[in-house]
């Protein structure tokens, strides 16, 4: 796999920052490579869309690594989100991930189509009115040449191309003979428990171990399991629900 960078946030040389004494970096990784707090500003990095920075809503959340860059992979999955995004997690190069792709995205990197699909998350509606992006989206297994603004999220503490201004599908996955065994049926879903609180975006229930947003750091609260939650800081910016 391959990457080429289009242009770097000034003072960004050196490819990651060191991890605090007490909380060291796991083998292979270092922390997060060194970012800007600033979005990306308007006509910088040629061959990205600065103006779909007005689309993305807090954008203070983005910490901008590399204003425009374009990374190659292997696409793993896609997840179309609340606030309108489609996640399209890639296998990339090891060093454009950090610890946190490592432990909660399978060490893909996290690239983000936003305002693709509907919005149901109200404090992104504002951010995505009037605008719907067309980019086309590739499927699993597809070798991809994704450009953007390589940043990190600090709410989530992982690095992401976050937002994708263009995709280009290099190959295609094998096609697979279909299988003849029955298949499974879809599990169920479960709907939140009356007295869970706060809630998903979706309207679900938190549980121990998933991450929690900015707005809710320090909060407590019930889990499905009717048990006690709090958002606690686990370690490199990442917030998480823990149980009490």
């Amino acid at each position: 796999m391959t990457l080429a960078g289009c242009t770097s946030v000034p003072g960004s040389s050196t490819p990651g920052v060191t991890p605090s004494p007490s909380k060291p970096a796991s083998p292979g990784h270092s922390a997060s490579p060194r970012a800007s707090s600033h979005p990306a500003r308007a006509g910088s990095g040629a061959g990205c869309d600065a103006s779909l920075w007005r689309h993305i809503y807090h954008p203070y959340r983005l910490h901008v690594v590399s204003r425009c860059k374009t990374v190659s992979g292997t696409v793993k999955d896609l997840t179309y989100e609340p606030d309108g995004d489609v996640h399209v997690n890639v296998a990339v190069s090891p060093s454009l991930v950090n610890q946190a792709n490592d432990a909660y995205e399978d060490g893909d990197l996290v690239t983000e189509v936003i305002c693709y699909g509907t919005v149901t998350q109200a404090d992104a509606v504002a951010a995505c009115r009037g605008y719907r992006n067309t980019v086309t989206l590739p499927a699993p297994g597809d070798t991809v040449r994704i450009t953007g603004s390589y940043v990190l999220d600090a709410d989530h503490g992982w690095m992401e191309i976050h937002p994708v201004s263009r995709i280009a599908v290099t190959g295609h996955a094998a096609p697979t003979a279909p299988s003849t065994a029955p298949s499974s049926p879809a599990p169920v879903r479960t709907t939140a428990a009356a007295g869970c609180y706060p809630k998903t975006p979706s309207g679900g229930c938190y549980e121990p171990g998933e991450f929690c947003s900015k707005a809710e750091h320090g909060e407590t609260g019930i889990a499905g399991d009717g048990k006690t939650i709090v958002c606690r800081d686990i370690g490199y910016t990442i917030w998480h629900w823990e149980a009490t």
